[in-house]
């Protein structure tokens, strides 16, 4: 009993053994390579890479044995590239499908002015011409740090706030002045701006913005405002 048992442990693990020395042999096995060769990758999403650079990427893969980490890691490297789903349909095929980052504002910070996306990444000319963008806000930041998470305050209150036709945000230590198109400003504090845009919108909903030239919201629990 014990030699019969010893027998299908070792058939076993010469079992793994033969798997795994196929698994990464298989890939250089001309017939297996041919076979499973990529032949046909579907983008979705974008159309801004060239053909060249998909053939780049998926040159050395295999459909059976991708390696879908190493394409996500390569595709990022392209700036307009946010998210990544690879999908492999039939053999052969690939849907690759591209979450694009989207041009937000322009940020103007220590004398320079580029075009970002609601993450604060700066986005390439290469694939965003900031002359496309003109009517986007810009974002003045003041402090000599650009902290990343402050961006996504500005977002939060653009999209609570999608009304109304922000101009500019201008971002002092812990404060964001929104300058509304008709010049009316919002004062938002950063640190608490979700209790902040709930104050806004039960006050838009009460009263009447246009009766407002400033509006401040940062207060613990008063709203400031100038007519």
């Amino acid at each position: 009993m014990q030699l019969d048992r010893r027998l299908k442990i070792f058939l076993f693990s010469a079992w793994l053994i033969l798997c795994a020395v196929f698994g990464y042999f298989a890939p250089t096995i001309p017939m297996i390579r041919d076979f499973f060769a990529i032949k046909k990758v579907n983008v979705i999403g974008t159309d801004k890479f060239k053909k060249e650079d998909i053939e780049d990427i998926f040159s050395r893969e295999n459909w059976f044995f991708l390696n879908t980490e190493r394409i996500e890691n390569q595709l990022k490297r392209y700036n307009f590239v946010k998210e990544v789903k690879i999908d492999r349909y039939f053999v052969g095929n690939i849907n690759l499908t591209i979450l694009e980052r989207k041009p937000f504002a322009f940020l103007l910070h220590k004398g320079k002015r580029v075009l970002i996306d609601e993450d604060g990444v700066k986005l390439s000319k290469k694939y965003f011409n900031p002359k496309n963008y003109k009517n986007l806000p810009v974002i003045i930041y003041n402090d000599k740090s650009l902290i990343n998470d402050n961006f996504s305050k500005v977002r939060k209150i653009y999209e609570a706030l999608k009304g109304l036709k922000f101009k500019k945000y201008v971002i002092s230590h812990s404060q964001i002045a929104c300058v509304l198109e008709d010049k009316k400003i919002l004062m938002f504090n950063i640190l608490d701006i979700d209790e902040n845009l709930e104050k806004a919108k039960l006050f838009i909903s009460q009263k009447n913005i246009n009766d407002y030239r400033y509006i401040d919201f940062s207060f613990d629990s008063m709203v400031v405002t100038r007519r």
